[in-house]
Order: C-alpha cells, then structure tokens, then sequence
C-alpha cells in the first residue's frame, strides 16, 4: 500500500483544482478522420482508411458496462478473433489469443503478439510474458490492435501488435468513481481525477479490486495506479507516467476432469498463488520541427517481482534398492540441501514449488515523422530507432510436504537439492531495433505503405548454481511488409499487404530446451541447447466501410494467413503435471477470417464479430506426451499437417445488442460463443477436446441524476458448465482411481455484479 502514496497525493491534489475547459487532444480521433498510431512511439500516425490492415480501435468507455478487469477483457469482449483460455484458472490472468497468436502471463505459452503501453514495451524480459494484471484498465484511453506481422513494432509482432494509450489530464478532465460488489465476495473500487490547467495537466487513478474466488481456496487482491502528468509549451509536448501495482492472485489451474465431474469448484493441489510488484515509468516527448516534420522519442524502466507458489503431488515414493530412502518417480535417489539422503518416512506425497523472478527492463526510443510532399505526393513518413534492455534474477527453491486431506501442502521444512529443484539463474536480453515506414498517396484514392525494420538480439543466461544452464545466443533479422489501399466510394477502403516477424527464443525457453530433462515450467530450468528464432509471413486482404450520420454502420471483413517457420512450442512430457520443454516445431500455419458489423439506429445499438481461426501444424512431427491416450509404447505421439494447434478455437462469435428505455434508463447484453479446444498435449489431436460453449450476459443501467449512474450486470446468466483450457496429466498421484488423463480450467457460473459510478 507505500507505493500508492504518490498516486493518492496526486489524486486529492487534482480533484481540489479548479477544472479548466475540456480539450481532446487524442491521437486517435481528429473531427470525423480516424487517425492510427504506425509504431510504437506516440505522437504520429495516419489515417485509418490509409492502413493496409483489418486494425482496429476500441474505446474503454463503450465497454464500461462490461466492467473490463484488464486490457485482455476490452479485446476479448469485443473481436470474434479473440479467445481467452484460464490455464492460470484467474480471470486477472488470462492466456490471450489473437488470430491464433498468444499473449499470456504464463510460461509455456508460445508468446506472439507485441503490446505497449504508452510505448513502453510490456513483453517482459523473461520469458516475453504479459502480466494483464500489472496493466490498469481503469486508465486506458484507447487500445488499438494492429494485425498481421506488423515488423515496425519489433520482436513478438508475428500475428499483430497491442498498443495503448493512457489517459492524460488534457483529454481526460474531471473526477470519476466507480464503486461495485457481487458474488463471491467479489468488491471493487475506482478513482480518477483528471485536470487540464492550460499549460500543464495531471491525472491520477486507484484501482482496487478483491475476490474470494469460486473456486476452493482461490482469494485474490490487486491494487494499480496510473498517474500522468502532461506539459504542452509551444512546439513541444512532454508526458510523464508512472504505473504501480501490487497483486495476490490465487489460480489453481486445471484439475481432472473426473474430480470436475464432481464439483464444478475442486482444485486438484493448492496453493497456486501469483503475487506481482511493479514499478514502471514512461517519459515521452513530442517536438514540432516544422509544420510537416517533428520528433519523438520515449523512455521507460520497469520493475517487476514476481513470486510463485505452487503446490503438487510429488509421485515420490521409497527407492526400490533402499526402502529407508526416498526416490523421485523416476527411481532417483532424492537429497537435501546439504546432499544428504532423505528418510521415506517423511510425509512425501506433494511438493511446494517457489519461485522468485526479478526483472528490470528499460528502453528508449526516438522517431522522426514527415508528413508532407515527395515527389508532387502526399506522403507520410516514420522512422525510428529502439534500445529494449532486460536484466533478469530468477530462482526456484523445491519444499518436500505432505497433502492434506483438502489436497492442500503442507511445508516440512526440508528442502530438495539437486537438479532442477534448486535453480538460480541470470538473464541479459539486449534487443535493438531500426524501423522505416512511408505512405505514398499515388492518387487521391490509391496509397501505398512500405516498411522494415532491422532486428538483432542477444540473450545471454549465467547459471548460478553450476555450468548448465551457461550461454550466449544471438540473433539478427531484417523484416519487409508491403500494402496498398484503395478508397472505392461510398465510405467504403479496400486493401492488400504482406508482412514479415520475428521473434527470438527467450531466457526461458532457452533455459528448457532439452527433451531429455524435461522441465517443471515455470517452476524450474535444466540446461541451455539452442533454439532458432520464429519467422512469420502473413498476407492479408480485406475492406471496411462506415455509413450514416445519424443511423450508423461500420463494417469490416478480412482474410489472412500467416505461416511461421521453426515456431516454438511447449511440449508437454514427463509425469509430472506442466511438465516439459521448449522446441522449435517446424512450421505452424493461422488461416482465417474476420467480420465485423456494428449499427446505431433510433434506441438500438447492435454488434457482431465473427473469427475464423484454423490454427494448425503444417508439418510432420513426432512430440513425447506420455499421457495421451493415442501415444505409442514409447509415449510418442505422431503429428501431421493440418493437425490444430492447442488451445485454440476455430469458430468465436461475439454477439451483443442495447436499448435506451428513455434518455437515463439502457438495457444490454452479449453473447460469447466459442467451438471446441485442443488440449495441450494432444497436438496429435486423438483425444477428445474441450468442448465449445455459448455464455450470455446481460445488464442494466440507470442514470439517477446527472452525475450518479447504478448499474447492474449479470454474468454466464444461464449458468453454463464450460470449460476454457486444458492439458494432460496423470491424476493417479491424488486419486488413484482415476484413470482419465485430462485436466480441465473451468469456467465461472453465474455471478452477479452491481455498482455505482458518480462523476463530479
């Protein structure tokens, strides 16, 4: 609660200043010209009808009455190629998919999208993660999605690039809260203040949120801040922002699907428990060099702890040579610390995994824009230079512990030595990047974009407990997309382009690279082969189109595919549940398509989002998944092309409707309906999948006067049994009468939400 003085203070100090008059300086919107941000840099952009991509922009405020808990909430609820998957089991901290491409707090996921906030890169240096948690929804100003291998945004764009932009006291004047409660003890509180004082402007905003959680044993507790404060002098803009955050968040998982049957809220072990510090600054900065030409430039430093506790079945067991001494389920003799043996007498039968990852991340960035003539041609021009530096501590300590009757741990005090139970490792990431974008006008409804960017990167691991984990990687690229878009009339662009990515390996799945020591992820690392880096190709066609002033439409419709050369996955192996290790899976292949309509007429207000997803393996390969039910004697399972990637749906609808009763009184709903899911580690696809679900909600709000507003909103309203992700295990280590390999996240039942929110 010490990191949120300065926010509180900054806070009461703006909501006690005389407001001055409202001035909407977004990037986004200017008059009726929706204007797009092209890199990661704020402070220039173009127009959307110019951009060769199905990009999309989503405003936070149109989807408050969803109450949005994170960034990966505004997207999902709105964009039929979004899908969440809970393999955390915590809804602060979904696995995001976008067009088949992940962004997720979890390792083990293969990560592809690149995102920032403020152009502060959020893919943190270990492992590429997104930690939806530590990012403050509540502060958001706009989200947009650019899709496709976008190269400009840099590593991790192989299927699109999530770029945020924060609220400022310019655009966001005035004092706002948002006070709610529901079930499962489930609170949550907001408070902002924003103040545009001529000159300068300052925002500030507090975001707390508790739940006791539905599952067993599941509480969790999040605490984010966001202040910025703004100066606008002449030809110069500068913004600073600082983002703090503080989270408990408990996720146990997926439990057997046999143990679901029973009770829809069982957890197979606990604890399974997150907790997140971040500390995070963002200086921006945008200098008028003419009127056609300025530049940007931007800085950040990120400092993220995370801890981990997570509690398991340990399928240890006597040595069969020495009946006094404990073994691993492999038949290894099991020391302490010390090196001494350990007595099969102790309570054995579940283990506590912790671990403690400390990251410090910083960057910077300057960017020149021209926005002019080439050549008797409009043409808009971008170009830039990036710096991303990461410095990572991470260390993995194994507890022996007995289950209790609950399947909770229970701590001995001794702690396992040796090979992947006791793990300390160092990371250097160095990335660097190069970027040039230029839009040609050739006619008044022709442009054409061409872009690249130079990529290199170097990640280098120190092992800390011996030699094994020791190396030093590097990687070089240089990524190509061409475009072109036409304005056909009547409102309506058409367009074409290709695109190029990379991503490289990352620390950690560096770090766990070797089929023949599987690893625990996250929870421990064995040795450090080499892993190529990930290529992406991505051709994309489509058109979008906007009609009416009064009753409006907007519209689009893409097709795209994207192939990945030497892609990385997870496979999942060894007997232990998440066991496993990261390899480089030949090529992978997203096809799909996407379509969008959304309609204002009188009262109503509809929206549709329909994706097409068909995610899929596109060669030939053979991956160990012991567990699985179509693996041969040697626990081998047989991969072809066409063979769907884990986790992935192939159909998602998104289907939502609103009704002004009167000019106080609104009514709304939605639908969520997702196909059937793969689960990981049945890449061969023989076994049977998670099956595909309908979720519909609905709610209701009131305006009482003109600055208090209740609402009311009921989630999964009629109480659908469903599940969003799964994996392979052996559950016989718990219950030794299952013989069903399947674990399962379910998702939530009803639950119901009501609030207030008060403006002044």
């Amino acid at each position: 609660m010490k990191a949120l003085a300065v926010p509180v203070l900054v806070l009461l100090l703006a909501a006690s200043l005389r407001p001055a008059a409202a001035e909407d300086q977004s990037t986004y919107q200017t008059g009726a010209v929706t204007v797009v941000g092209v890199s990661p840099v704020l402070g220039a952009g173009i127009d959307i009808t110019k951009v060769p991509a199905n990009v999309r922009v989503i405003d936070p405020t149109a989807e408050k009455d969803k109450a949005p808990q994170s960034a990966a909430d505004l997207m999902n609820g709105s964009m039929g190629s979004v899908s969440t998957a809970d393999y955390q089991g915590n809804a602060l901290q979904p696995s995001l998919s976008f067009r088949g491409f992940t962004a997720s707090p979890t390792l083990g996921e293969p990560q592809g999208l690149a995102v920032y906030q403020n152009g502060m890169r959020l893919n943190e240096a270990f492992g590429d993660l997104v930690n939806w948690d530590m990012s403050p929804s509540f502060a958001i100003g706009s989200l947009q999605v650019l899709p496709g291998s976008n190269p400009v945004f840099g590593l991790n764009a192989l299927g699109g690039a999530v770029a945020m932009r924060m609220k400022d006291g310019f655009s966001n004047p005035g004092t706002f809260m948002d006070l709610g409660g529901g079930s499962f003890g489930r609170g949550r509180l907001v408070m902002e203040s924003g103040q545009n004082l001529g000159n300068q402007a300052v925002y500030s905003g507090i975001g707390l949120q508790t739940d006791d959680g539905w599952r067993q044993h599941s509480p969790s507790k999040l605490v984010q801040s966001y202040t910025d404060l703004a100066v606008r002098k002449g030809d110069l803009d500068v913004g600073l922002g600082l983002t703090l955050g503080d989270s408990s968040l408990s996720g146990l998982g997926t439990s057997p699907v046999q143990l679901l049957d029973q009770s829809r809220s069982a957890v197979y072990t606990a604890p399974d428990q997150t907790e997140n510090a971040l500390a995070a600054l963002d200086l921006r900065g945008n200098y008028q060099l003419s009127p056609s030409s300025s530049l940007q430039g931007s800085f950040y430093y990120r400092h993220l702890r995370s801890v981990t506790h997570n509690g398991d079945a340990s399928g240890f067991s006597a040595c069969a040579g020495d009946p006094t001494t404990l073994c691993d389920n492999d038949g290894n003799t099991l020391t302490n610390r010390a090196g001494n043996t350990i007595s099969s007498s102790l309570s054995s039968d579940g283990v506590v995994n912790n671990t403690q990852t400390t990251s410090d991340s910083a960057g910077a960035a300057l960017q020149y824009s021209h926005d002019g003539q080439l050549a008797g041609l409009k043409n808009n021009l971008i170009s830039g230079v990036t710096s991303d530096q990461g410095w990572t501590s991470y260390g993995v300590d194994t507890e022996l512990a007995g289950l209790t009757s609950d399947r909770t741990t229970s701590g001995s005090g001794i702690y396992l030595g040796g090979t992947g139970y006791n793990v300390g490792l160092g990371a250097r990431n160095a990335y660097w990047g190069a970027y040039v974008s230029d839009t040609v006008d050739l006619t008044d409804r022709w442009a054409v974009t061409a872009a690249g960017r130079l990529n290199t990167a170097t990640i280098a691991l120190h092992d800390e407990q011996g030699t094994s984990l020791n190396g030093h990687h590097s990687y070089e690229r240089f990524n190509p997309s061409l475009g072109a878009t036409w304005q056909a009339g009547g409102g309506v662009t058409a367009y074409a382009s290709y695109s190029e990515a990379n991503r490289v390996p990352t620390a950690a799945e560096l770090a766990c690279a070797d089929p023949s020591q599987p690893c625990r992820v996250p929870n421990a690392f064995i040795s450090d082969p080499g892993l190529h880096q990930v290529v992406s190709h991505s051709f994309e066609v489509g058109a979008r189109g906007s009609q009416g002033d009064v009753d409006k439409m907007h519209w689009s419709l893409a097709a795209y595919t994207t192939r990945n050369t030497d892609d990385i996955i997870f496979v999942s192996s060894g007997p232990t549940l998440g066991g496993g290790y990261f390899s480089n899976a030949g090529a992978t292949l997203r096809q799909g398509i996407e379509a969008d309509a959304d309609i204002e007429r009188g009262n109503w207000r509809f929206g549709a989002s329909y994706g097409l997803t068909r995610a899929v393996f596109d060669t030939t390969m053979t991956l160990y998944s012991p567990n699985n039910s179509g693996a041969d004697g040697s626990g081998n399972i047989q991969v072809k092309p066409g063979s769907r990637l884990p986790g992935i749906p192939l159909h998602n609808l998104k289907l939502e409707a609103g009704y002004s009763l009167s000019s106080r009184w609104a009514v709304e709903s939605d639908t969520n309906i997702s196909s059937d899911r793969v689960l990981r580690g049945d890449e061969a696809n023989d076994m049977k999948k998670i099956g595909g679900y309908a979720v519909f909600n609905a709610g209701t709000s009131y305006q009482l006067t003109d600055g208090c507003q209740v609402y009311m909103r009921a989630l999964n309203l009629l109480n659908r049994r469903y599940s969003t992700a799964g994996t392979l295990g052996d559950p016989s280590d718990v219950f030794a009468s299952y013989t069903d390999k399947r674990f399962e996240t379910p998702g939530a039942p009803f639950s119901l939400w009501i609030g207030t929110r008060i403006s002044l």
